[in-house]
């Protein structure tokens, strides 16, 4: 197993990131597929930026819906080329040799961000917010703490909402992924329902992705 495919790990992290980016530009729900996590493994371990990443999507999708092309875009294989294009540019202007690490990151600028990013309704944000600002060592380690804290964050949220609501919840995860029945093992279709479920009550509720590589961080800088 590669490292980007670890929950905990800094690489899934920077996808995870370039996948909220991707569905809240396509409007839609589906998530990206094992090819797409080797196009960002790969951007990851070249060292594109999260920001020109997420950037180049954005642009994309923009002309696309000036020219009003009707047809979506399936895949980060799609954009593949206008991201390591935007990469190539990038350090040309910076000139030979400079190159920006995607692992060097302002660590604790970006957890004072995500304790700001909690909502004012979140039960306990007070608690939460010392224990996100409270996170040091290495990145790999504040990471995997933060992807604890946001398992932690998400349960609390979903049990803390009344039985309809919750039944909802489930009863849309698991229409979108009825086509995929027969094409995925159960483990897979519970790894993609739980993070449906997840993505679900971030929307309700405005809780940001507990992440130094969540949108609520990134964007602001």
């Amino acid at each position: 197993m590669s490292a980007i495919d670890e929950p905990s790990d800094v690489g899934y992290a920077y996808f995870r990131a370039i996948e909220e980016t991707f569905i809240r530009l396509r409007g839609a729900p589906l998530l990206l597929s094992p090819a797409d996590y080797r196009v960002a493994r790969r951007w990851f371990e070249v060292g594109v930026p999260l920001d020109l990443v997420c950037r180049t999507l954005e642009e994309l999708f923009a002309r696309r819906a000036e020219r009003g092309e009707p047809r979506s875009i399936q895949s980060l294989k799609y954009c593949r080329r206008l991201v390591e294009q935007a990469w190539r540019e990038q350090r040309a202007l910076a000139g030979a040799g400079v190159r920006r690490a995607v692992r060097e990151v302002p660590v604790a600028a970006r957890l004072q961000a995500l304790a700001r990013a909690l909502p004012a309704t979140l039960p306990g944000r007070q608690g939460i917010a010392e224990r996100i600002r409270a996170l040091g060592g290495p990145l790999e380690e504040v990471e995997r703490q933060l992807s604890d804290l946001d398992r932690e964050l998400l349960d609390q949220a979903l049990d803390g909402l009344d039985e309809n609501s919750r039944a909802e919840m489930m009863r849309q995860a698991e229409g979108t992924l009825a086509g995929l029945k027969e094409r995925l093992p159960e483990e897979r279709r519970a790894q993609i329902r739980d993070r449906l479920i997840g993505r679900s009550l971030r929307r309700k509720l405005g809780l940001p992705v507990l992440s130094l590589f969540g949108p609520e961080v990134v964007e602001i800088e």
